[in-house]
């Protein structure tokens, strides 16, 4: 599976990826069990049935775990929401106006990604760029023209690495689903992860139609992170895009946080437009070993969501284990 990767992403990138994905079942400082399975005090509600297309199966028992009161002591944040997630504790760190229904911007190519993820997806399909991967928005970001030609890898690394809103559409493109089909499952998706306050209209988010929660788009996150495929894809630096006729061309992550020392990321993605704010959302391993969902919404600059970030991770690794 991952022969193309390397094509796209340094071997450095996909062997740190990995190995992130591999420290979200390290050993659980509560009770030895391990972190992204169901421990013996943890039982899954018996409502609940993790999808069958995704890998981890009941692994994904954390996301069954995200509610409940949040610790005090916070620092205060400049994002109109936000949630924080301790998976090794099972337990909420922060949450303000998690519930808040509100649009997500390109937060939404997650959703996208685990669509396609539950498709009968194809990633070695040629795909030409046409009017039908177009965004009906104009001066949508995209690196992709009319008529270039890439295979399916290349549509999920442009929409999850560069946020490349044709990437995005091209998706559908990798399935065996048109795009209503496609936005569809997105839906669909959202709610066998328990996205119950979720609703999706396009795969890029540029829609304000496309509205979520930041306890919603943790789980997302969170399911990203624990799938193999979407958590190397998602956590990359960079992604090579390699067109049927074209150089090869180098597109690099939106997410400033990249190749921060001490972070292991897993999963992350950035969105921005005008209606949503700066938005972020990451799964990652902080600088002390705690393994973290975090969620931010609607900060009004794109430098108020990192400082939200750093503030965030200087507070959690502050906390006692």
């Amino acid at each position: 599976m991952y022969a193309k990767l390397l094509l796209r992403i340094s071997t450095t990138s996909v062997a740190a990826s990995l190995f992130g994905a591999v420290g979200w079942v390290a050993i659980s400082p509560v009770d030895g069990a391990s972190v992204g399975q169901n421990p013996a005090h943890v039982q899954l509600p018996p409502a609940w049935t993790p999808p069958t297309w995704h890998p981890a199966g009941e692994d994904l028992w954390a996301l069954e775990q995200m509610a409940g009161p949040a610790l005090e002591g916070a620092p205060r944040l400049r994002s109109s929401a936000a949630y924080v997630f301790d998976v090794d504790q099972g337990e909420v760190l922060l949450e303000h106006n998690a519930d808040t229904i509100q649009p997500v911007a390109s937060l939404t190519k997650l959703v996208s990604a685990l669509a396609l993820a539950s498709s009968d997806y194809d990633l070695d399909r040629e795909i030409c760029i046409g009017a039908e991967h177009y965004p009906t928005r104009n001066g949508a970001f995209s690196k992709l023209s009319t008529g270039d030609c890439i295979e399916g890898w290349d549509a999920l690394g442009a929409a999850l690495v560069s946020s490349d809103n044709r990437g995005a559409f091209a998706l559908a493109s990798a399935t065996d689903l048109d795009l209503d089909g496609f936005i569809q499952r997105m839906n669909t998706v959202s709610g066998q992860l328990g996205m119950d306050m979720s609703s999706w209209t396009d795969p890029s988010g540029l829609e304000d139609e496309n509205m979520s929660t930041a306890r919603d788009l943790a789980r997302a996150t969170m399911a990203v992170a624990t799938h193999p495929l979407l958590s190397t894809v998602s956590s990359a630096p960079h992604w090579d895009l390699h067109y049927d006729a074209r150089p090869v061309r180098r597109r690099f992550t939106t997410n400033k946080l990249s190749g921060r020392k001490g972070l292991g990321i897993d999963a992350v993605k950035t969105g921005y437009t005008g209606t949503a704010g700066y938005c972020y959302t990451t799964a990652l391993t902080t600088r002390t070993g705690r393994h973290v969902v975090i969620t931010l919404l609607g900060a009004r600059r794109d430098r108020d969501r990192y400082r939200d970030m750093s503030s965030l991770l200087r507070w959690i690794d502050g906390l006692e284990a």
